[in-house]
């Protein structure tokens, strides 16, 4: 029977042809390579603006071919991107959930309540939301960014400009878990995110985990209950197959969260350089990866 998957981001989802999608992905590569030129282009007349004394038809000029080139480069990848969910997402969705709902007004996943340790920002976004059921547990998948703003006054214009920065983009997952545990717990990789994290780490026993992993909680004992040998074992083999650092948070109700620090966003079409099946591969690959680390801490799993 064929699942029901409600509220796509386009009113009508198309569903193409592989054939049909790989022509429009060249296509939108082109429109995308077009606006980053006009883009450069516009950059350039700023600049020149700015050289030959604040000259203001310049500045401006320059900002507006900027500002469409963003625009155009911006459009056309969404368009691709929509296109390509629309006809791969659906498929690969199906084979892990069941009752998939996209982008709902109520969001469970929220990345500033977990005690993931996280770079300074200013601001976190949640975007992409995908709801389901696993194996009868609610499921929650969404992209997050962290950003920094600053404000600053052009002395050519005197106009007051926003810099946005982007920190952090990551591909997250909260998974509940339907049973509670004894206590709390977060794995982290080891970097030079520990300074931001002021948590004494605990070790597991496993060298090989301790090397590459920070664990936290509150309940030593309790936790490396719960991170058994068969856990950081399996902790240890998704490891060599992830799409970039990870790190874990597993509440007392259950709720497990498991962020990707990847730097895309779930059924990304990244440079555009794959095709539908290669796309596919990778969607399906990604997430594997998510639902054999809930797994991971299922107890029916063990």
């Amino acid at each position: 029977m064929k699942k029901k998957i409600s509220g796509f981001d386009s009113p009508k989802p198309i569903k193409m042809t592989d054939e049909q999608l790989s022509q429009e992905l060249h296509k939108s590569k082109g429109g995308r390579t077009g606006g980053k030129l006009l883009s450069l282009f516009g950059g350039i007349v700023i600049v020149s603006g700015i050289i030959l004394g604040g000259n203001m038809v310049l500045i401006i000029a320059g900002a507006v071919l900027l500002g469409l080139g963003q625009m155009t480069h911006g459009r056309v990848r969404d368009k691709a991107s929509q296109q390509t969910f629309d006809t791969i997402a659906p498929d690969i969705l199906n084979t892990v959930f069941d009752h998939i709902e996209m982008n709902s007004t109520t969001h469970l996943l929220n990345a500033e309540d977990t005690n993931i340790p996280l770079p300074s920002h200013n601001y976190c976004s949640g975007s992409g939301y995908i709801r389901g059921t696993y194996h009868g547990m609610t499921a929650e998948l969404c992209t997050v960014k962290l950003t920094d703003v600053n404000e600053f006054q052009r002395e050519e214009t005197g106009l007051w400009e926003k810099n946005e920065r982007e920190i952090y983009t990551g591909q997250w997952m909260l998974c509940e878990l339907d049973q509670e545990f004894p206590t709390w717990l977060t794995i982290w990789p080891r970097d030079k995110m520990d300074k931001l994290f002021h948590a004494q780490t605990i070790r597991t026993g496993n060298a090989t985990f301790d090397k590459r992993f920070n664990l936290s909680s509150d309940n030593e004992q309790e936790a490396l209950r719960i991170l058994n040998s068969s856990r950081t074992e399996r902790i240890l083999n998704l490891t060599d197959r992830s799409f970039g650092k990870f790190s874990i948070n597993l509440n007392r109700d259950g709720k497990l969260y498991i962020a990707v620090h990847s730097g895309q966003a779930f059924f990304d079409i990244g440079k555009g350089t794959e095709n539908p099946g290669q796309l596919r591969q990778r969607y399906a690959r990604e997430m594997k990866w998510f639902t054999d680390m809930a797994d991971v801490f299922r107890i029916s799993s063990l």
